[in-house]
């Protein structure tokens, strides 16, 4: 039996819905940030950047074995022990994955979200318009030791207490560089050394572990906050 927390945050807006969570093969525990329990600081934090803190560094506020990330625009499936599946396709990996549906490299990421911002598309424009994501990868691939070759999505994963200190300089990427987190977790990733497992099918596609509703969820962040 493993110590499996679970971690999603909605900030902007009224929670869109609670995921329902249970295991009967371990200890789980769920932390949901929101506008009411975690006050923003919003003169000088946007919601947008305040949820990475609970993404990559919740860690800081409880111990556990496994810690799960999952976007609020995720919706478990009914009766699936989500825990489980985590700990089992991790393996004795400390991380564990979704690869990117679209495309494959930082690079290749990076033109298609500036080529989304150039047509308008809102979901790209709301996050990462003037974000200096071209100067990110410029410098990433400055680095010698850098071989770009992998791309994940990032609304779910899971990391075991051992790879803190990767997620620590994610997050220090994140403060130097763009919210864009998907540019800059391979690189710290590649730095790392660790290795990392990968969950079936893709998160934006139908897979065996839950729905991605992010329309839902958007249409709550333009709402009053709270409950």
């Amino acid at each position: 039996m493993a110590r499996v927390h679970f971690v999603t945050a909605h900030f902007g807006g009224k929670i869109p819905w609670v995921p329902c969570l249970h295991s009967n093969k371990h200890q789980i525990s769920l932390n949901y940030y929101h506008d009411a329990n975690f006050p923003s600081r919003h003169l000088s934090m946007h919601p947008r950047f305040k949820s990475k803190i609970p993404k990559m560094l919740e860690w800081k506020n409880i111990k556990s074995d496994w810690y799960v990330w999952m976007d609020s625009s995720i919706k478990p499936l009914k009766g699936i022990d989500l825990a489980d599946e985590v700990v089992k396709q991790a393996g004795e990996n400390p991380l564990c994955f979704f690869l990117h549906s679209k495309v494959n490299t930082i690079r290749e990421e990076a033109k298609r979200t500036n080529e989304m911002i150039n047509q308008g598309h809102k979901y790209f424009t709301h996050r990462y318009s003037g974000e200096p994501i071209n100067n990110q990868v410029i410098h990433y691939y400055g680095d010698p030791g850098f071989k770009d070759q992998v791309l994940f999505s990032t609304n779910f994963f899971a990391y075991h207490y051992s790879a803190i200190g990767l997620m620590q300089e994610w997050f220090n990427q994140v403060v130097d560089w763009s919210l864009q987190c998907q540019i800059s977790l391979p690189y710290v990733l590649y730095k790392s050394g660790l290795k990392y497992s990968i969950f079936e099918g893709y998160t934006n596609i139908k897979n065996k572990y839950f729905i991605w509703d992010w329309k839902e969820r958007e249409r709550s962040l333009f709402k009053p906050s709270g409950f």
